[in-house]
């Protein structure tokens, strides 16, 4: 469980590693789950460290560098050099191309000298020494500042001739330095030294976008990265400072004696690392069964100790060692309060039978000790599932249940009296998105007693004034940045949800407040902000579970010493996304926490009505992936066509070529060419923008579809308010018209992924329209069955010959009539 960063021999002809490390379903102790999590999450870092060393190595491998060698030798510098001379008869500077466009990562050969001064030298690198044999490398570099613009051509962050520094400091938070050294393995000398800060001096600075807390440096006296002259560290802050310096946190091969203070080093900026380092620190300061009431419950079911705690029982008298183990945590109010509020909201809100049903198991759960009959006690668990499919309402459900538990929270408070950690719940979600939609059904059911808790440009504008903005630097940043929103392109709307935040800014009236609310909302990721640090919450929702990864759960769970846990997703949707790694098993950082519970043996409620699709629609889905149980909460009649010539489910076939960008991503141009016509059809028709979605599977396919709608952008067709994104980023969205553009033409590829299928399938309320290649797409046993569904419906499958006519007409019918219009407006005039 340490991070390396392999050298050439490990990674010259070696694929790229999987990860082998399986998570069981049980674990035996506290002890051994943080062993096999922290042994996961450093796997994943050392295949993303193993990618990087390997793409180092075999772009240095096609580079002459030898002058580098010669140098580190003690030899002079080659004469042999292949550098072109620019018109001064001055060798030439390497250059990289920026600008957006076809050559965009090519290099090639300027004058070097100062702008007024330079000459107008230009040659691409590649015609720099055509003469060269094939055996010899392709590009000839001559200086460091060469080689650093040929890596980060090939797409290598490299930051060459750095400044390492080491200072002593003023003041040092001994305490964070002896949580990070539990799980960094830092050598003891450096904690012995603790009074001195390591600073990385950068050569050169991008954006601060590029950069972040958390971020993995790797650091070497060397270009090839010999590991005997390197360490791995993580950034300390969101940046470098004014002067371009990151601080540093070792985590791996640092030793004071070996790197002295104004050294001049390499660094690569490997990866951001936010996500491992935050939940390997969770684990370390917050996961224990002291600590977490719920850990017992998160570890097993089968307590090994129940038989002989029955037996103890009769005695009175129960030892520390078996009390851990199966200790129930009981709830605000009785079983007749909780039960009886259910029933009353059941009907008040008109939750269906499989949502009553997840009510009243959180109102069993919530329940205190003595409504419970010994017999009963262990079939209550502190842990309720809910498996929600598409459109079932569960941010509906969500909030009905948020408005339950705070009535519960006040009951007992008027009953009980307080008690030492105050009854509060806390929404968390790894998305955004998934947050506010919550709290916005909450101010739809007229219930405003929240904080959310984030970044203030993540935010939903009508969440806003509810809002903490504890995410982005000081109070007069945060300030500045609010006021910086009011000069965007904002509605009416907007723009006084902006204002109310500034004031309530100003007052810090959310600050004062977040101490007291019942409800607070927050991301994942946003768990460590300072100002959630003294909180508590003893309740924990957590919406879009079956999209996070174990540990990125965790964080509420056990930050905030949780003592009942609702878990809310749907595994047949899209899961975790690991970066940078596959594993060779389903059991590894993929299986979430709702997926390992559920093996465990906790049985989810489902929410099997949908409310979103039109039957024909919601009927794909229902076939292939729900086994028949979905139920359809809307009819035919409740989705009827927007428009008489545009059929509810169809597969429009197109022959165009699959093509790949540098990046490896996907694109089809006569889909991108046919999707933004049906889309201009569609606006000439009378369809909102706002009511079309475009999918596409491929990132390379959104951005050429993306950047056509800006071309044919007019103040005749009103395009911009089309979403045009791929799948992962539509989950829990939806449409009323949605257009998916499949791209592929020669192969699937992963566009026969279930879970994505599944979401690409399942985001439209009336329309779904597929852009595909018909006879590729056939061959597949998914599509296939998709395209016979299709073929079922009245022109459920168009050939882009037959309909583009149709097209063609409806939009030149327009435009005329646009024509007409204006030039009566003139003259009128």
């Amino acid at each position: 469980s340490e991070l390396s960063f392999p050298n050439v021999d490990k990674v010259k002809y070696a694929n790229l590693p999987k990860r082998q490390i399986s998570i069981p379903t049980v674990f035996q102790s506290h002890v051994h789950y943080k062993q096999v999590f922290k042994a996961a999450l450093t796997e994943q870092l050392n295949i993303v460290l193993f990618e990087l060393s390997q793409r180092l190595h075999n772009a240095l491998s096609k580079a002459d560098i030898s002058f580098y060698t010669s140098l580190k030798d003690g030899q002079s510098e080659s004469k042999e050099s292949c550098v072109p001379l620019c018109s001064h008869m001055h060798p030439a500077k390497l250059v990289m191309v920026k600008k957006e466009g076809q050559n965009k990562g090519r290099l090639f050969y300027t004058c070097d000298a100062p702008k007024a001064e330079r000459c107008s030298f230009f040659q691409w690198i590649e015609d720099a020494n055509p003469t060269q044999i094939k055996s010899r490398p392709s590009v000839v570099l001559r200086d460091i500042k060469s080689i650093g613009t040929y890596l980060r051509s090939q797409k290598i962050s490299l930051y060459e001739g750095c400044q390492l520094l080491v200072r002593k400091a003023f003041e040092v938070q001994t305490q964070r330095c002896s949580r990070f050294k539990k799980f960094t393995n830092t050598p003891a000398r450096f904690d012995g030294d603790c009074k001195k800060k390591l600073y990385l001096k950068l050569s050169r600075k991008e954006h601060y976008s590029l950069y972040s807390k958390d971020d993995i440096w790797v650091v070497s006296k060397t270009l090839n990265f010999d590991p005997l002259d390197t360490f791995i560290a993580s950034s300390a802050f969101f940046g470098p400072s004014s002067n371009g310096e990151v601080e540093l946190l070792p985590l791996k091969g640092y030793c004071p004696s070996n790197w002295r203070s104004n050294m001049f080093v390499h660094a690569l900026l490997a990866c951001n690392a936010s996500g491992e380092l935050t939940s390997l620190r969770n684990m370390e300061e917050h996961f224990n069964p002291s600590a977490l009431p719920l850990t017992p419950y998160l570890l097993k079911m089968d307590f090994d100790s129940e038989n002989a705690a029955k037996r103890v029982n009769k005695r009175k008298f129960i030892p520390p060692a078996i009390s851990l183990k199966c200790t129930m945590t009981y709830g605000p109010v009785s079983a007749e309060v909780a039960l009886g509020l259910a029933t009353k909201m059941i009907q008040t809100f008109s939750l269906n039978p499989d949502q009553a049903t997840s009510l009243i198991q959180i109102a069993q759960m919530m329940t205190s000790r003595g409504n419970i009959k010994p017999v009963e006690e262990h079939q209550i668990f502190p842990i309720t599932i809910i498996r929600g499919v598409f459109g079932a309402g569960k941010s509906y459900l969500l909030s009905v249940v948020i408005l339950f538990l705070v009535q519960l929270f006040e009951s007992s408070e008027a009953t009980e009296g307080p008690r030492p950690a105050p009854w509060k719940l806390l929404i968390a979600s790894s998305t955004n998105v998934a947050v506010d939609r919550i709290l916005l059904g909450l101010l739809d059911l007229g219930f405003e007693d929240f904080i959310r808790v984030g970044s203030i440009r993540k935010i939903t504008k009508a969440i806003l004034p509810h809002s903490l903005h504890a995410g982005s630097g000081n109070e007069n940043e945060q300030l500045k940045e609010l006021l910086a929103l009011m000069k965007e392109d904002l509605t009416p709307v907007e723009k006084m949800y902006v204002r109310k935040s500034i004031e309530q800014h100003k007052l810090g009236t959310n600050k004062t407040i977040l101490q007291q609310v019942k409800v607070v909302g927050v991301t994942c990721a946003a768990c460590p902000f300072p100002c959630l640090n003294s909180l508590k919450f003893p309740v924990v929702m957590l919406d879009e579970c079956s999209q996070m990864t174990e540990p990125a759960s965790l964080l509420p769970i056990a930050r905030f010493q949780c003592e009942k846990l609702v878990l809310v997703g749907d595994p047949k949707q899209l899961p975790p996304t690991i970066q940078g790694s596959e594993s060779v098993h389903e059991k590894g950082l993929e299986q979430t926490l709702f997926d390992r519970l559920c093996l465990m043996g906790h049985k989810p409620i489902l929410l099997r009505t949908q409310y979103r699709c039109h039957p024909a629609i919601s009927a794909i889905a229902n076939e292939l992936f729900y086994e028949g149980n979905l139920i359809d909460g809307v009819s035919a009649t409740d989705r009827s066509p927007l428009l008489d010539w545009l059929p509810t489910l169809c597969f429009y076939s197109v022959n165009g070529v699959e093509q790949i960008e540098r990046d490896n991503s996907f694109y089809n141009m006569a889909e991108v060419h046919f999707t933004v016509k049906l889309i201009q059809s569609l606006i000439a028709s009378g369809i909102e923008g706002s009511a079309i979605g475009v999918i596409t599977l491929y990132k390379s396919q959104m951005c050429k579809i993306q950047n056509v709608l800006t071309d044919v952008r007019s103040e005749a067709l009103e395009v911009k308010a089309v979403q045009v994104s791929t799948v992962d980023a539509f989950q829990g969205a939806e449409k009323e018209i949605v257009v998916l553009s499949c791209v592929r033409t020669r192969h699937i590829g992963f566009i026969d992924s279930e879970k994505r299928m599944n979401v690409a399938l399942t985001r439209a309320r009336r329309h779904l329209l597929i852009v595909g290649n018909l006879a590729c797409l056939s061959r597949n046993r998914l599509w296939g069955r998709v395209i016979h569904h299709c073929k079922g419906w009245e022109n459920g499958l168009q050939h882009v010959s037959q309909c583009e006519r149709q097209l063609n007409d409806i939009l030149t019918c327009y435009l005329e009539k646009r024509k007409e219009e204006e030039q009566n407006k003139k003259k009128e005039k």
